[in-house]
């Protein structure tokens, strides 16, 4: 008989034990009081995300696409900044970035119908509408790619096929007013063994933002020598189309063949004008300046897929694909003095494509009773290559420099798995994986000479869940998992290519070069959950996991010949640790005459330690140590539908390296919606995002024996208002 224990019957208790985590727990305590808990609770059963995540031998979550669409944004970071357990980071150098356990910059592994996105891809290039499905992973898997040291998020695009299915919706954004539209289309049939599904968007994002800067300098013995302010505007427009055709032919004994493409084409347009003043010591060498980036994007995904059915239940999954990307870019610098009067111009014209075949594939094979074999395979080349053109002009339009320089990356990468789900007992299942990965990078330019650099990654893989009942509706279970993850250097930090700094390079605004030396980071990570499912989609979650990494890549920042530079660099040990809280409470699945409202929260406390830069506060990559989000989803009727989400991370010191230190301040956001059916196949639906706006505070410290510099940003943030018209015909 399998080891199984009884535990107290499932209650809002658990809901009123998390929420007394929070500021208001006197609320927890006085609702405790006022409202004993019934005798019994009637529970209906239904299929959903919750579900799955339920039967899961790994820890997933699965966002449908009513909560994906639920606030009618037009870019997906706005969307996952509301998932539990993951963070957005905002900066200039990386746009918005993606953090689970509030880590990104590769540590969290972004995936696009199971396959790895390519290097430089924008999560904002897929608009939510494309989206069927998202799913966050907090363990590996030898069936993905192991490089997900903080966790995995994978994006399905729109796979279901419905029989005459036309929607469009027509939308429209206003933020500082810059007024954004947007217009969504989906089309779907099926005709016979052939069906279709046709998701396309095309939209105009407009932004305008500011930004405060101050520079401070101090000599050795502690005296102020420098200090100035920038004030910094800023207009960026994107347009884009996107277009996510899925095809599916349905063929003799159960086969089916089906072909998966994202295609999307747009540009950027990135406007910056910056004003100095000097209070004390000289001014930059370009007090004022201007500059104008302009970038031409083209990007191609297609997967076919052939699903094969064999003897005895067994199947065949293979999988071809193709990436294709282009980008244009063009750059215009002109650095003025304080009369006005252009000193410099830049000018820089660059091509980057990036080019990618994948060949990948599983045999499963379920012979042996109770279990669920899988072996697999997952190979592909990747290449990169870069030309860039750069002429410096001075005031009388005499070109005082130039520049041409092409770069060519390329990557080979070769995966082996296996795979067991394994029902031991009725309450008792595992999955068992071992993955074995290489990879070969070469990198050459008509700068460098070649260099090649092999590497390769034994991952085992342990995930076990024990149920500690049979009741499905009301069930408790423990999960563990024991895995082995890594994150490889990306081909743009393997090329040593130097990423300039057109006005005032200091140790706070180094310029940037790859190292092609660079080995990929190892990691052991141990994970553990207690997880409470109480029926129609309620559950609470309490988890811990530990990481250990080998070969941590940090920035070094050195001055070369007076000239700043940041290059990655393998540099020792990292520990990671942290603790994660979820609820999902329904309240009609505690007492069905309740409001038909949804309370939703999390809690995640992250700790991280870097073996060589000296403490305190030398967390790993600027890692976010705490993050919450409460939700609160309520239909108020057939016809209206409202909620809002409060999202709060926890900013703070960090130390990066022996003489380097940062700061960014708390973040916190409040968004809102409602949505109205006008009629059947109509609705109208209006959100409000950052509703408390808050100014964006970071600095950047740099001291040693010599004196210290301080380089302080403060960036306002902006309400915005979208209005959304859905329908369907």
């Amino acid at each position: 008989m399998p080891f199984a224990f009884r535990v107290p019957k499932p209650s809002p208790y658990y809901v009123l034990s998390f929420l007394s985590l929070l500021p208001f727990s006197s609320l927890a305590a006085d609702f405790i009081a006022d409202n004993p808990v019934p005798a019994s609770v009637e529970i209906k059963a239904s299929r959903n995300a919750g579900d799955e995540r339920q039967r899961a031998s790994a820890s997933k979550s699965v966002i449908l696409r009513e909560e994906i669409t639920r606030y009618g944004d037009s870019n997906l970071s706005e969307v996952l900044k509301r998932l539990p357990g993951i963070t957005i980071s905002n900066s200039s150098a990386r746009g918005n970035e993606v953090q689970m356990r509030g880590l990104g910059n590769g540590y969290t592994q972004i995936l696009l119908n199971g396959e790895a996105t390519p290097n430089g891809f924008s999560i904002d290039s897929i608009a939510p509408d494309l989206i069927e499905r998202i799913e966050v992973m907090r363990t590996a898997t030898a069936e993905f790619s192991t490089q997900a040291i903080a966790g995995t998020i994978n994006i399905v695009l729109k796979k279901t096929i419905q029989t005459g299915q036309r929607e469009i919706k027509l939308g429209l954004a206003e933020s500082r007013s810059q007024l954004s539209p947007n217009v969504a289309l989906q089309l779907s049939e099926r005709s016979g063994n052939l069906s279709y599904t046709l998701a396309a968007i095309i939209q105009r994002q407009l932004r305008a933002t500011s930004e405060n800067l101050e520079e401070t300098g101090f000599d050795q013995n502690g005296l102020l020598n420098l200090q100035r302010q920038t004030s910094l505007e800023e207009r960026m427009s994107r347009d884009e189309l996107s277009l996510a055709p899925r095809l599916i032919w349905k063929l003799e004994n159960g086969d089916s063949v089906t072909s998966q493409s994202f295609l999307s084409s747009g540009h950027i347009n990135d406007i910056k004008d910056r004003r100095e003043s000097s209070v004390l010591n000289t001014p930059s060498e370009f007090p004022l300046n201007h500059s104008n980036w302009n970038a031409y994007t083209k990007a191609l995904r297609s997967d076919l897929n052939w699903l094969r059915k064999l003897e005895d239940s067994a199947k065949l999954d293979s999988k071809f694909g193709v990436y294709l990307s282009h980008r244009d870019t063009d750059f215009d610098f002109q650095g003025f003095n304080l009369e006005q009067q252009m000193l410099e111009r830049h000018l820089v014209n660059s091509s980057i494509q990036d080019q990618s075949l994948t060949l990948s594939g599983k045999y499963s094979a379920p012979f042996i009773e109770n279990h669920a074999l899988i072996v697999g395979w997952d190979g592909s080349l990747i290449q990169r290559t870069e030309d860039r053109v750069e002429r410096i002009n001075d005031l009388l339009s005499n070109s005082t420099a130039s520049s041409n320089e092409a770069y060519r990356a390329g990557v080979k990468r070769l995966a082996l798995f296996v795979q067991d789900e394994w029902d031991i007992s009725r309450l008792w299942n595992a999955s068992l994986g071992l993955r074995w990965e290489g990879l070969q990078t070469n990198t050459s330019g008509n700068v460098l000479s070649q260099v090649e650099n092999r590497s390769s990654v034994f991952s085992p893989l342990l995930q076990t869940v024990w149920k500690l009942s049979e009741l499905e509706n009301q069930q408790q279970q423990v999960r563990l998992a024991l895995t082995r993850t890594y994150k490889a250097p990306t081909t743009t930090s393997l090329i040593p290519r130097r990423y300039t700094s057109d006005n005032n390079n200091n140790a706070t605004n180094p310029d940037t070069q790859g190292n092609p030396q660079l080995r990929p980071e190892l990691a052991w990570g141990l994970d553990a959950a207690f997880e409470q499912y109480f029926g129609a989609g309620a559950l609470f979650s309490a988890s811990a996991y530990l990481r250990k990494i080998d070969d941590v890549i940090l920035d070094q920042l050195s001055l070369q010949n007076g000239t700043w530079i940041s290059t990655p660099a393998n540099s020792g040990q990292a520990y990671i640790r942290g603790l994660e809280l979820e609820l999902k409470w329904p309240l009609q699945s505690w007492l069905a005459s309740a409001p038909d409202m949804t309370l939703s929260g999390n809690l995640n406390r992250n700790w991280s330690r870097v073996e060589q830069v000296p403490g305190p506060d030398n967390r790993l990559d600027r890692q976010a140590p705490l993050s919450a989000n409460l939700a609160i989803a309520y239909k108020a009727s057939q016809q209206l539908s409202m909620g809002c989400t409060f999202s709060y991370t926890q900013g703070g010191t960090v130390r990066v390296s022996a003489v380097q230190r940062g700061y960014t301040n708390q973040r916190r956001q409040l968004d809102a919606y409602a949505a109205w059916n006008l009629q059947k196949q109509t609705q109208l639906r209006l959100s409000v995002n950052n509703l408390l706006p808050q100014d964006k505070v970071s600095i950047d410290n740099y001291q040693d024996q010599q004196g210290a510099r301080n380089l302080s940003t403060t960036a306002p943030s902006y309400r915005s208002v979208k209005l959304l018209l859905e329908h369907k015909f």
